[in-house]
């Protein structure tokens, strides 16, 4: 049976991935990318915008100076600073451009619970003159993943179902091998950046900030105590298969991600995948 890891008042019993998949295709079959777009709609703008330079898919420049960060979404990172390009950055920046250039630079802003990130970013969801979201846009495509950063979790669970149906049809980024499920316990150490894991938890262990969660093989999970408000009985993880997704760093004896809100940590059925 399913495990319960969901987000406090909202009680859901996680399903099976690929039942879920299978839900999310029935449930969007048929509809045309327009209509997608449509989507997890705003339910209060509170500012209208003009934004004049494009960073990446998640990021811009406003008239007035200000950098706003897109809540719900992340997308591949454009190489500066010596860094790579990412697959598909270029895509997703000039998917938001192209949005922006129909639509006069112009966004209407829906703030979350936290309107600034600890860059100084502003952070709010981004709409369209026609009411679009943009973030669906970008996730329908597969050149986003879904990002839930507590507490700006207003409408995650309408973009999970948006990246799902991407992520069925293997659009974008999900036809890329980085972006497919990869076995814990197979995991190589020199493993970086984002990534989605399967594995088994074989043990939670606290510490005075800290649950740390291991999975079978070089990987530890890292929940800070005061995100553990959003989790609803994590210690039902032990022995279960869960899907992870999360950056992947360096630890002291293998490797760590952290993980703030459960869309992050599904319970799931059956053996984790082979890379």
């Amino acid at each position: 049976m399913p495990v319960v890891v969901s987000s406090k008042g909202a009680a859901a019993r996680v399903a099976p991935f690929a039942f879920w998949l299978l839900l999310t295709s029935i449930l969007f079959a048929g509809y045309a990318h327009p209509v997608l777009a449509s989507a997890c709609p705003a339910t209060k703008t509170g500012e209208r915008v003009q934004v004049v330079y494009v960073y990446d898919g998640d990021t811009v420049k406003l008239k007035d100076g200000r950098r706003l960060r897109i809540i719900g979404i992340n997308t591949p990172e454009l190489g500066r600073k010596g860094k790579q390009t990412q697959p598909l950055a270029e895509a997703a920046r000039s998917a938001l451009q192209e949005l922006l250039d129909v639509n006069n630079s112009t966004l209407l802003l829906q703030y979350g619970q936290q309107s600034q990130d600890h860059y100084g970013r502003l952070l709010a969801h981004a709409f369209l003159e026609n009411g679009d979201n943009a973030a669906v846009h970008l996730l329908q495509r597969g050149l986003a993943t879904t990002l839930v950063v507590p507490p700006n979790t207003w409408a995650a669970r309408c973009y999970q179902g948006i990246e799902d149906a991407a992520r069925l049809d293997q659009q974008g980024l999900w036809a890329l091998a980085d972006y497919q499920p990869q076995a814990a316990l197979t995991l190589p150490l020199s493993t970086r950046g984002f990534r989605i894991v399967q594995g088994r938890v074989s043990e939670l262990r606290d510490s005075r900030y800290t649950l740390w969660v291991d999975l079978e093989g070089p990987l530890v999970l890292q929940i800070s105590k005061k995100d553990l408000i959003n989790f609803d009985s994590p210690e039902s993880l032990v022995g279960q298969q869960v899907e992870v997704r999360g950056w992947l760093k360096k630890d002291r004896n293998g490797l760590r991600m952290k993980v703030q809100h459960p869309a992050a940590l599904l319970a799931i059925t059956g053996s984790p995948q082979q890379p």
